[in-house]
């Protein structure tokens, strides 16, 4: 059994959320959630049983009746295919939509406190010396998670999270100096001070360098995430490469996609 509290009219409510065995053995008496009434226990698709805080009917412009129900573990219109599935439910953590999966849930869910916590852990983790810890993070955003640092992984790929964490991340690296002239500037110092040394290695990797940002390399297409001259980049690629920790300017090789 598990608990799950959920705030209605401005109060804390906790819900029992019982398998189906254990209500069985409980000896609850439940029904289908489509053919559930108001305070009774419901079944769900996917086999869990909790109670059912509300069901009404409405009548649409062609003169139908549809009914809603709401349950302490999830909602839906009772229609002939709809499902209501608590696990799904839970990984989304909304348990007030028909369909939490949908794209409004990631603008839904960009709005909230736990959402922006982890977009400023998140950054924080980024720069500095550190891998990103996706276990830490995952305990930040969703400690109530079976799996917290495979949720936190999801939700950070998703477009409106990706934007978040950009914006934020040029608001610290400005903090700290960083924009596209301090790099570039930087950049050019090396270079004179390359050429000053007579030191040909570093002139040739610094002027790689420009050579990649004007790509200017044949038959290649080249992505330099400076995270401030392309945030975006750098994001899916940390994401996706864990084990790489943060650089303030990092060079990425990708071959030309086929035409």
């Amino acid at each position: 059994m598990e608990k799950l509290k959920r705030k209605l009219k401005k109060k804390t409510r906790v819900y029992n959320i019982y398998t189906q065995n254990e209500a069985d053995e409980a000896g609850l008496d439940y029904s289908h959630w489509k053919q559930t009434q108001t305070g009774d226990y419901a079944l769900s698709d996917d086999g869990f049983v909790g109670k059912c805080i509300g069901r009404k009917d409405y009548t649409d412009k062609k003169g139908r009746v549809k009914t809603f129900v709401r349950l302490a573990y999830g909602a839906n219109w009772a229609g002939n295919t709809n499902k209501i599935q608590y696990l799904k439910n839970k990984e989304y953590g909304v348990y007030t939509q028909a369909n939490p999966e949908a794209n409004n849930w990631a603008v839904r869910e960009a709005n909230t406190t736990r959402a922006k916590n982890l977009v400023n852990a998140y950054v924080g983790q980024l720069t500095s010396t550190k891998k990103v810890d996706y276990n830490q993070l995952g305990m930040i955003y969703r400690p109530d998670q079976k799996e917290p640092a495979a949720t936190v992984r999801r939700v950070l790929k998703q477009e409106i999270i990706k934007k978040m964490v950009e914006k934020k991340l040029r608001e610290v690296l400005s903090e700290k100096g960083i924009n596209n002239s301090s790099v570039l500037d930087t950049m050019l110092e090396g270079l004179d001070i390359a050429r000053a040394k007579q030191d040909v290695t570093n002139m040739i990797k610094i002027s790689d360098a420009f050579m990649e940002l004007l790509e200017m390399k044949p038959n290649k297409k080249i992505t330099t995430d400076m995270l401030q001259l392309d945030v975006s980049n750098s994001i899916g690629d940390i994401i996706a490469k864990e084990e790489k920790s943060f650089k303030v300017s990092r060079k990425i090789e990708e071959d030309e996609p086929a035409e």
